[in-house]
């Protein structure tokens, strides 16, 4: 018994083998009995079409639409815009002193402890599963609520990135900003 299924095994895994084997290698041999790597299909492809070169994005021309706007996230798709305020989070270095545009849903909150309060614009990514935020300043004197849009209304602002320190913890925000 044992060695009928052994056969029965051996059988099945040489069926198996013999089935991933290359029945066509003339499409796939580059005539040395070798496969093409990726690069060589992608080369030949290269070669034989007849569309233009792609010319090279100005990434000024993409960040900065808005005259005196050094990032304008108003113009991009919304997972663009996640994108790039993840990566404001994660490298503020790369953003501070640069004036962002941005518009999203307004968000208020109050520090019960030391009765600071904070305001937000909160981006939504493509899915609207996952959100990121930028604190925001106005300039000049503003009074909450009167002020301000209604709590997940939509929002733009201007403001100069900044980053501050508050409890051990670093926080972006846009200081001087205007909404409008």
């Amino acid at each position: 018994m044992k060695k009928a299924i052994s056969l029965i095994l051996c059988m099945i895994m040489t069926a198996a083998l013999i089935g991933c084997g290359d029945s066509d290698s003339a499409a796939t041999s580059n005539g040395l009995g070798q496969s093409k790597s990726v690069a060589d299909v992608l080369e030949e492809g290269m070669a034989s079409a007849d569309a233009p070169e792609p010319e090279a994005i100005d990434e000024s021309q993409v960040l900065s639409s808005t005259e005196g706007v050094d990032v304008d996230l108003t113009t991009l798709s919304s997972t663009m815009v996640y994108s790039e305020v993840y990566n404001m989070m994660i490298m503020p270095e790369d953003y501070m002193g640069k004036t962002i545009k941005m518009n999203g849903m307004f968000s208020y909150m109050t520090d019960e402890t030391t009765g600071n309060e904070y305001y937000a614009c909160i981006i939504m990514d493509a899915t609207a599963c996952c959100s990121q935020g930028i604190e925001f300043e106005l300039a000049g004197d503003y009074t909450y609520p009167d002020d301000y849009p209604e709590i997940g209304g939509d929002i733009t602002v201007t403001g100069t990135f900044d980053v501050y320190e508050e409890d051990g913890y670093k926080y972006c925000t846009l200081r001087n900003a205007t909404m409008g």
